[in-house]
């Protein structure tokens, strides 16, 4: 049996996005060294020099979000976040992968939703030049656009797993 068409460019896209967000997981870890490094110095100077980093704080706030969106996907895709699993343990394995769809197309929704909306507020931000006011005037969108790129990959990640999940449930057996 030879694979289908839609078989190869999903897989192909698999390996594309899971290699992209490998790096981006990589750069999340490198930016969680980087802000330790940043406010342990901070700490360091404010307590034998009297002497701080005026942008720790926003960078080290700029990094957090940046940790966040392009670490997540890589979280959910080996199952590593945080679940409240009292309910799934005591059902049997049709209606739990069910319930894995429901969790998934709810998830699929609101990553579409960061895409969406993180996009439109990136743009907006940028053709306005909206900035942080404060030590270094960081531009914003560069600091949210993370958001709807984050978001892209979380689809992804969703859409697969709808797909698995459905692919788990026609089985026989199930």
């Amino acid at each position: 049996m030879f694979p289908s068409r839609g078989n190869i460019v999903f897989g192909t896209l698999k390996k594309i996005f899971h290699g992209v967000s490998d790096i981006c997981f990589g750069l999340s870890f490198a930016a969680l060294a980087f802000i330790t490094l940043l406010v342990s110095a901070d700490v360091f100077l404010r307590l034998f020099f009297d002497k701080t980093i005026a942008w720790t704080t926003e960078i080290s706030e700029a990094l957090i979000l940046y940790i966040t969106f392009l670490g997540t996907e890589r979280v959910l895709r080996e199952d590593q976040h945080v679940k409240v699993d009292l309910l799934t343990n005591r059902i049997s394995a049709k209606p739990k992968i069910v319930l894995k769809i429901i969790s998934s197309i709810i998830g699929l929704i609101v990553s579409l939703v960061f895409v969406i909306f993180g996009a439109m507020t990136t743009w907006s931000y940028y053709k306005r030049g909206i900035y942080n006011p404060s030590a270094t005037e960081l531009p914003l969108a560069p600091v949210i656009a993370v958001i709807p790129f984050g978001g892209v990959f979380l689809s992804f990640e969703f859409i697969r797993k709808i797909i698995i999940n459905i692919q788990k449930l026609s089985q026989k057996g199930i």
